[in-house]
């Protein structure tokens, strides 16, 4: 097949799927409580919602195993040919792209281990792991926050990608990073949370913009490397 002879193509392909997969099983994944609301609520939503939020959850766990990883191995590999040598801020980029799904791992087990159970769970342990998903899920953000850093940082120096989606980026990132500022703020639906849901979005969005570059233009994927000190394109 063609397509299989352009790497950065099916890079692409696999980001556009991934967002596409993602926001389906977000859309299918009904919130759930909140761990500062009503405790007694908790295990009556898991058992009438517990059967659609873990068919949500296994879509996401697809988008992430099949899709996220070959998405960002040739994303990564892109931004290590501008980078050039040194590669320091790709490693960045890759560390931030491990640790989101890392910690998104995380807040998935604390949650998902209520729905498997049916919400059968004391009112209490609900409420314990309804925060310890909040926690894990904010920091998953502000890990993509990193990767989106790294990245950006690459796109401004090289110029291998657009640079409003460096600049863009950044602004994303910097928000991911802040928004754990919720922790502080302990409010699931206070500023910081609402910053972190809007991060959330639109670090979704980013991927799928850099996919769509990734397939129009699989030329540019490999640069020539201005180099990291020249500071221009």
């Amino acid at each position: 097949m063609k397509v299989l002879q352009t790497p950065w193509k099916i890079s692409g392909i696999a980001g556009i799927l991934f967002v596409s997969l993602s926001l389906i099983a977000s859309g299918i994944n009904k919130m759930p409580p909140m761990y500062n609301q009503e405790i007694s609520t908790f295990a009556g939503w898991f058992s009438e919602n517990g059967e659609w939020y873990r068919f949500g959850h296994f879509l996401a766990g697809l988008a992430f195993l099949l899709f996220y990883f070959p998405f960002f191995a040739g994303f990564c590999e892109v931004l290590k040919k501008a980078e050039g040598e040194s590669s320091i801020w790709t490693r960045v980029t890759w560390a931030g792209a491990i640790m989101s799904p890392a910690a998104g791992t995380i807040a998935g087990a604390f949650i998902m281990g209520i729905a498997l159970l049916d919400g059968n769970t004391s009112p209490e342990v609900s409420q314990f792991g309804m925060a310890g998903n909040f926690y894990a899920y904010t920091v998953s953000g502000a890990y993509g926050g990193i990767a989106m850093i790294g990245s950006s940082i690459i796109i401004l120096k090289t110029c291998v990608f657009k640079r409003w989606l460096g600049w863009t980026g950044l602004l994303i990132g910097s928000a991911a990073i802040i928004s754990i500022g919720t922790l502080v703020e302990n409010n699931p639906q206070g500023l910081f949370a609402t910053i972190n849901g809007f991060a959330w979005l639109a670090y979704f969005l980013w991927i799928a913009v850099l996919s769509i570059e990734l397939i129009r233009n699989p030329a540019s994927a490999v640069p020539i490397v201005i180099g990291m000190q020249s500071g221009h394109c």
